[in-house]
């Protein structure tokens, strides 16, 4: 217990200086991972930026490809208008229909339908089956057809499949002559229905949209769509379950799609640059955790040799008698005082002289150790002089356990001490003094128990006598 307990009295500043260091390392790696992370978000956030500027490009060109496409159709109303008193006539529309088809290549067909029955169609070839239709009774394109009837505004449909092959957006421009001039657009009757056919593959080349645009995987779709299968578009599938960027597109017959976008090669969050960053960051945790370390070693070693005798890494007399007074200022408040034993070894001198200094510091080690070994972990055992030592144990002790200590620190240290294969007598004189029925004061109590120490001295000093093999003799 008693070793335990020096060993971590000793190691305590080096607990402290490791803790010190381990959370000053760990401080920085936080700091150097929040600043990685940063860094990262920051780089994210300009590649998406970027990414949005390229999709603001795609998404001026469809727009604008498909608002150019529904102003041809707007053109073509204006005729029907102008016309709608006269008589239908399809053959009159043949030319402006060619020149509109042949002026923008999306428009597949155009077709007009008075009182929403189809009675022309351009080209003739090969949609002439369709004349007649009756939208009406027509249950897949009747809905928008009727929207627009009803809303007065153009609708968009699809993309849908078509029977001659491919997809195509239906644009259903509703038409409304007025009766007289100046008459509002709610108290116009309907005419019918003006449908352009717009190939969506035509459209998205008219505006320069491929799968990939600038590095980037271009996906249209739908926000409108009932399923994820049919909210899909046009372009690359599944950007709606990844980390895309999007934009809404403004279109005409309010078609609600979306533009989406997701770089080839995923976001480049530049993993090298910032791996370095965090090394560099991690490094200099270390080097501050070490400098932490040994700074905070240093000053327990410091504070160590100014309470610590070198030697036998004992308390020296200024811990010892702080820890006195501390306990002396405890008593005034509890009761219960401490006692002090002197101890100090018989004849030390001769063990310099005949052995050297080297026998005489490691028997004052070994003398420190054994009276640890016979204390508390409570208790203070100090080095107060050149072989003078000092125990002190909080509370008082009643006469015969006082006694009993006493002969137990006298039977421990007189044990033979060997060194270097020399066996060496040892013997010690024991003085003590109990606080505060010995004395009052600190410096009065020391001078109790030292007083006690010489007393047993020179009742115990007698001639020096032989002794066998190579024990020292003692004198008294």
């Amino acid at each position: 217990m008693n070793a335990l307990r020096q060993f971590f009295v000793h190691s305590n500043g080096a607990w402290v200086a490791s803790l010190t260091a381990v959370i000053c390392f760990l401080a920085g790696i936080a700091v150097t991972a929040h600043v990685g992370y940063t860094v990262r978000s920051e780089i994210m956030s300009q590649n998406k930026r970027q990414a949005v500027a390229n999709l603001s490009e795609v998404r001026a060109k469809l727009e604008g490809e498909l608002n150019r496409t529904v102003a041809y159709g707007i053109g073509l109303r204006a005729n029907v208008i102008e016309s709608s008193k006269e008589p239908f006539n399809a053959r009159k529309y043949d030319a402006i229909a060619s020149d509109l088809i042949d002026e923008n290549p999306v428009i597949r067909s155009i077709g007009l339908a008075p009182d929403n029955i189809l009675q022309a169609v351009y080209p003739y070839q090969p949609n002439q089956s369709a004349i007649g239709l009756d939208y009406r009774l027509n249950t897949s394109q009747w809905p928008a057809i009727r929207q627009a009837m009803l809303s007065r505004e153009i609708v968009i449909a699809g993309p849908l499949e078509l029977v001659q092959g491919g997809r195509a957006l239906l644009i259903r421009i509703p038409v409304f002559p007025p009766s007289e001039l100046g008459q509002p657009m709610p108290e116009r009757p309907y005419w019918g229905v003006l449908s352009l056919v717009v190939d969506e593959a035509g459209l998205m080349q008219a505006a320069g949209i491929a799968d990939t645009v600038k590095q980037l995987r271009i996906g249209i779709v739908d926000k409108a769509a009932s399923t994820p299968e049919k909210a899909h578009i046009f372009g690359s599938f599944g950007l709606m379950d990844i980390d895309s960027v999007s934009l809404p597109l403004n279109l005409p017959g309010g078609l609600k799609w979306e533009v989406l976008g997701y770089p080839e090669n995923g976001w480049n969050s530049n993993e090298r640059s910032i791996w370095i960053t965090q090394l560099v960051g991690s490094l200099i945790s270390l080097l501050f955790g070490a400098m932490a370390f040994l700074l905070i070693s240093e000053v327990y070693k410091v504070r160590s040799m100014a309470l610590h005798d070198p030697l036998t890494g004992l308390a020296n007399r200024r811990l010892l008698e702080d820890r006195m007074l501390q306990l002396a200022v405890m008593s005034d408040r509890t009761g219960s005082g401490f006692e002090i034993f002197y101890v100090d070894l018989d004849a030390f001198k001769p063990i310099n002289d005949n052995y050297g200094h080297a026998a005489g510091d490691q028997l004052l080690v070994e003398i420190g150790h054994r009276l640890q070994q016979q204390t508390r972990q409570t208790d203070t055992v100090a080095r107060v002089g050149g072989d003078e030592f000092i125990v002190l144990t909080p509370g008082n002790m009643r006469r015969l356990e006082r006694e009993a200590f006493l002969e137990r620190l006298s039977e421990r240290l007189s044990e033979v001490f060997e060194f270097s294969g020399v066996r060496i007598g040892v013997s010690a004189s024991i003085g003590s003094a109990s606080f505060p029925s010995d004395a009052g004061t600190i410096d009065d109590l020391l001078r109790v128990a030292d007083s006690r120490m010489y007393s047993q001295k020179t009742k115990g000093r007698k001639k020096p006598e032989t002794v066998s093999g190579n024990e020292l003799p003692q004198t008294g």
